[in-house]
């Protein structure tokens, strides 16, 4: 079983995203199943973030703060037992994604900064709370969900 993606991400942007935010579709390696939607805010015009759906995988990414997050899940391929739940599945942690996102484009989330360990530059770390749970953005390490 594949999960059609860009049916499932166009049903998530539009059931967490309202007329406050902009979205628009980004090119992306849709022959490789992966389909990527920019959303940004109205009140809020420095925050964007462009989130992908692909068949093993979640994520989010923040470009203005070059930090991410992912999720990934099992599409199935092997148990096509019950379609419908792993379906049910994967929209549900793309729609926690989505509301992670929805509360940094709203102004949400504290944003810490430190010197590179290499000295070169800066390493940021958003941190957002959502549902009950704690997410850690940054650039090359993430972590969440993890309960509050």
């Amino acid at each position: 079983m594949t999960t059609d993606n860009k049916a499932m991400l166009d049903r998530v942007i539009t059931e967490v995203f309202n007329e406050d935010f902009v979205t628009m579709r980004v090119s992306s390696d849709e022959a490789h199943g992966s389909h990527s939607v920019q959303v940004s805010s109205r009140y809020h015009e420095d925050r964007t973030v462009i989130i992908r759906a692909g068949h093993v995988w979640m994520d989010a990414f923040i470009p203005e703060l070059n930090v991410q997050t992912s999720i990934l899940v099992d599409d199935g391929e092997e148990d096509d037992d019950d379609e419908d739940a792993i379906v049910a599945y994967k929209e549900g942690e793309l729609k926690r994604i989505c509301r992670v996102m929805h509360a940094y484009l709203e102004g949400g989330g504290r944003i810490s900064e430190r010197r590179s360990l290499l000295g070169r530059g800066v390493v940021r770390k958003l941190v957002i709370e959502s549902d009950g749970f704690e997410w850690r953005l940054g650039r090359n390490h993430w972590s969440g969900p993890k309960p509050v």
